[in-house]
């Protein structure tokens, strides 16, 4: 063989097995890319009482979505994260409207003190503080009962458009643009109404804090973590005595992140 046509015939033999290894490299990369993918939806509720409260009956938002409740196996049978064994969960519908009923004969606040800090080379570390029920100067900080669900999806989340197509709170209910919480939002935002029933006895004041919120939540390895989201969440605080249903408002906050 001439040494030209050597030369050439070397010379695409190479290329040929850089393009086969790139190309190898190409589909390494987009399968581990492709096996990190996740579609995960969150379901928390983030409730507080400054002090103790008896007889409590709670009503609250639970994901719904064609008219069924989601996300809620593992709240009923009490292996879903921060439920109370001496809490009484079930689900009911008041106006055709699946709701999260939180029943209760007591429930107890827990005061923490702050962090102590441990001074470098100390030999005797400071004495932890016992939990308080009751705010004082050793215990200030209250701490709000955090219950929490994780449940995966085998497709993706439709985080751009999730009215009609994935689990928000009270979805027939009227969707209005909103304004954004923090600044830059990514995508549209609405309000909507969301009622919230509370019940309960006290023998001294009380505020009680609510946070429920509902996020879905796409996700992928690409040199990098790149996700996607859409969040649904309700807030209040009620001081004075109010009790009964009292009309919250659920924001709405979609195509939060990076789409691939």
């Amino acid at each position: 063989m001439p040494p030209i046509r050597r030369l050439a015939f070397f010379i695409f033999a190479l290329s040929l097995l850089t393009v086969i290894f790139f190309a190898y490299v190409a589909w390494q990369f987009n399968e581990g890319s492709r096996q990190s993918e996740g579609h995960n939806y969150f379901y928390t509720i983030d409730l507080s009482y400054t002090t103790t409260i008896d007889n409590v009956t709670l009503f609250l938002p639970v994901p719904e979505l064609n008219n069924t409740p989601m996300f809620i196996t593992s709240l009923l049978n009490g292996t879903a994260y921060g439920v109370s064994p001496d809490w009484n969960l079930s689900v009911v519908r008041e106006n055709g409207t699946p709701m999260l009923a939180i029943r209760a004969a007591r429930m107890v606040p827990e005061y923490h003190g702050y962090p102590v800090a441990i001074e470098p080379g100390a030999t005797i570390l400071p004495t932890t503080l016992v939990p308080g029920h009751e705010y004082s100067s050793d215990t200030p900080v209250l701490m709000p009962v955090t219950i929490a669900v994780m449940e995966t999806s085998g497709s993706e989340i439709d985080t751009r458009n999730p009215v009609g197509h994935e689990p928000l709170f009270f979805p027939g209910g009227v969707f209005t643009p909103g304004s954004c919480m923090t600044p830059g939002c990514d995508g549209p935002v609405y309000d909507h109404p969301v009622p919230v029933y509370f019940r309960y006895t006290s023998d001294r004041p009380v505020v009680l804090s609510l946070r429920v919120s509902v996020q879905g939540s796409n996700s992928i390895w690409r040199g990098g973590w790149l996700s996607n989201t859409y969040s649904d969440t309700v807030f209040l605080e009620i001081s004075g005595g109010k009790q009964g249903w009292i009309g919250g408002e659920g924001k709405l906050i979609t195509a939060e992140g990076v789409y691939y």
